[in-house]
């Protein structure tokens, strides 16, 4: 493949799924960096789309409303701040001319992976940029849980990031 078809073929879309750990922020920081320099060649901008998904467990419907709207609250709390730690990412980076979208989704499917793949398929994502392992205290040797399913299943290429 000679350069100026990997320079035609460069992700314009895409998906970054965070979810405060170190490692997500280090997903992040990489995909912006990978936009910033997409953008110099002066084609179509790289939008940059960034997903952190909220799981409330359907055991949570159990629980007394007041109590899932406080959890429910707390979550995207949390997601606001991860949000704002991207933002900040993005300053660093000078990359105010990037096109970062937000989203938070929440599921009760028990999958953040599932979650993040449904959505690179709707979004029609070109790259999905992930971190080896997330904040949750199981772990597989090499790769995460969500990591590893999202390299199987996903519907574009993945970039998973240390």
């Amino acid at each position: 493949m000679t350069s100026s078809n990997l320079k035609s073929n460069r992700p314009t879309r895409l998906l970054v799924a965070v979810d405060g750990s170190d490692i997500s922020m280090n997903a992040a920081d990489y995909a912006i960096t990978l936009a910033r320099n997409n953008n110099n060649d002066n084609q179509e901008p790289t939008e940059i789309i960034i997903i952190n998904v909220i799981d409330i467990p359907p055991i949570f419907k159990m629980l007394p409303s007041d109590t899932r709207n406080q959890l429910t609250r707390i979550g995207r709390q949390q997601a606001g701040q991860i949000f704002d730690e991207v933002d900040e990412i993005a300053k660093r980076h000078n990359a105010t001319n990037l096109n970062i979208v937000k989203e938070m989704v929440e599921t009760s499917s028990g999958s953040a992976a599932d979650e993040i793949i449904q959505y690179a398929k709707e979004k029609a994502v070109d790259l999905i940029v992930v971190g080896t392992k997330g904040r949750s205290g199981m772990s597989k040797a090499l790769l995460g849980s969500v990591a590893s399913k999202i390299v199987t299943y996903s519907p574009c290429s993945v970039l998973v990031v240390r």
